[in-house]
């Protein structure tokens, strides 16, 4: 794909999001997508290599949180993969502080090489099982946000993530954030944005 069609695609496909692009971030965006093409060749990222099924499956549903979670937020992604929803949210807003958590060291060379090739400063790679990450003291309660792709199960979910989270920290995927009530219990709330596009890693 171009990239004067990619730009046009992201930005059609983003209209529900009310989601305005910079040039800098589609060039970015771009790069992301190629180099997620051309690595999964070697190993397996994704199951989704079509680009307009990147645009739509993986960018812009990881997106679909970004304008609930304030600046200057501290994020963890847990299970991140390919680096969904946090290498987008990396990209879009540069005062985050990203933390992205996978098992596979593979991913994490792969991940490390994309925030190189587009200067990501706000990223930080951690390699643990999700599992195991919320056990580690030096993570519990430090962040503002945790969110996973890569876990579908609601209880599954709540129980990796409420421990990384500080009081009143939001936990969820893209398209069903939850807020932690005062009672370290999930308090019933809105989605971050409205349901976001089927997503597969």
């Amino acid at each position: 794909m171009e990239k004067i069609e990619f730009e046009e695609k992201m930005n059609e496909k983003s209209k529900n999001l009310s989601i305005d692009f910079s040039v800098e971030q589609i060039s970015k965006f771009y790069k992301y997508m190629n180099m997620l093409i051309e690595w999964n060749e070697k190993i397996n990222l994704t199951a989704i290599i079509d680009p307009n099924e990147i645009i739509l499956k993986h960018f812009i549903d990881s997106l679909t949180i970004y304008k609930d979670i304030p600046n200057k937020s501290s994020v963890v992604d847990v299970g991140t993969g390919a680096g969904f929803p946090g290498i987008p949210l990396a990209i879009m807003n540069e005062s985050l502080k990203i933390t992205l958590v996978d098992s596979l060291n593979k991913r994490l060379i792969f991940l490390q090489e994309v925030i190189n090739e587009l200067n990501l400063k706000n990223v930080e790679l951690v390699h643990a099982r999700a599992e195991e990450f919320g056990q580690n003291k030096k993570y519990r309660e430090k962040f503002d946000v945790a969110t996973s792709r890569a876990v579908a199960n609601l209880s599954t979910l709540s129980e990796y993530l409420i421990p990384l989270v500080k009081l009143n920290g939001k936990i969820g995927s893209p398209g069903r954030c939850r807020q932690l009530g005062t009672n370290s219990s999930l308090r019933t709330g809105a989605p971050l944005r409205r349901p976001s596009p089927a997503a597969t890693r």
